[in-house]
């Protein structure tokens, strides 16, 4: 299936959504609820949502969860078609994860929730139906709907046909983008967002290719039409304090001068965390950055004297 795989059932709109996560207080102002798309083109090495990148459900095996054949008598083996479900010395699942496509069968075989599926396909409706059940919380705090992912232009008509229907509401909408996707895409979203917060990673087009898979050059060229004003909404550039990444003086100086040449006004700076490092092995992938430690507080307020010497504001912890 292509990326961002929409299927038009009826007049149903769907997508794939891997999560909704209420009471968020970190992605807008107020309190939010955050929908997080699933799919990515970019692979980011300290990618806290890794089960985001993938335009497929992904299997997600929760070792802690699994009780043991003796026990359970395993019911995954059985019903995984493609071998790629057996048992361990200790008894217990392991998965082959080259031979497994996601079907979801040992997901839905297993008795205690140490295998499921991280994704699944929702109508707009049914996400909408979601977001609503805290509309007294956005009405008291100033909050609202915050679309994030893996990549929300990956699956634009979904994304697209839920923020109008957010905005029919009335809902304050935000949207958080890496900016790799079509210009028309994002331009058409953003009649229908209140606050975009666009990532730029790094200015170096090889080294932004080392750390996420791609270049940054359709990303910059979009950011641009963004901080200029092609889009009527507030943005916030947000830029990821990695160490050995993106932590250098003259990294973060790039990116600000850049935003403020563009006419950029804000910019927030995200110190590492490695929060999301489990999920990679549950996933059956590698975690390349275990061994980085976040930055230290007097490394960010460098960092963050920097962005505020070019005329920025800086937004740090600001909602």
């Amino acid at each position: 299936m292509p990326n961002g795989d929409v299927l038009n059932e009826g007049k149903q709109i769907t997508g794939l959504v891997f999560n909704i996560q209420r009471f968020s207080l970190h992605d807008g102002p107020g309190i939010r609820t955050l929908v997080f798309i699933q799919g990515c083109l970019l692979a980011c090495k300290w990618c806290c949502n890794p089960e985001g990148q993938k335009n497929c459900p992904q299997l997600r095996f929760l070792g802690f969860k699994c009780v043991g054949a003796d026990r359970c008598k395993a019911p995954c083996v059985k019903a995984c078609l493609e071998g790629a479900i057996s048992l361990s010395a200790e008894g217990k699942a392991q998965t082959d994860w080259k031979l497994c496509t996601n079907c979801g069968k040992c997901a839905e075989a297993c008795l205690y929730g140490a295998l499921t599926i991280a994704g699944r396909r929702m109508t707009v409706e049914e996400v909408l139906a979601e977001v609503e059940q805290d509309w007294s919380f956005y009405n008291r705090s100033g909050g609202g709907v915050t679309i994030g992912g893996g990549e929300p232009l990956t699956q634009f008509e979904f994304v697209l046909s839920f923020l109008k229907r957010c905005k029919q509401r009335f809902f304050h909408t935000a949207l958080e983008t890496c900016g790799h996707g079509s210009w028309a895409h994002l331009k058409e979203i953003s009649e229908y967002v209140d606050l975009l917060y666009y990532d730029i990673k790094h200015m170096d087009p090889q080294r932004h290719k080392e750390l996420t898979g791609v270049s940054n050059r359709l990303i910059l060229s979009n950011a641009r039409k963004v901080l200029c004003g092609d889009v009527d909404c507030e943005v916030i550039v947000r830029t990821p304090i990695v160490p050995g990444c993106s932590d250098s003086e003259e990294d973060i100086g790039a990116i600000a001068r850049f935003v403020a040449k563009s006419g950029g006004k804000m910019m927030e700076l995200l110190p590492y965390h490695a929060l999301g490092s489990s999920k990679y092995k549950q996933l059956g992938m590698q975690y390349e950055l275990g061994e980085v430690r976040p930055p230290s507080e007097e490394q960010m307020e460098k960092l963050r004297d920097i962005v505020k010497s070019f005329g920025l504001k800086e937004m740090t912890g600001v909602y």
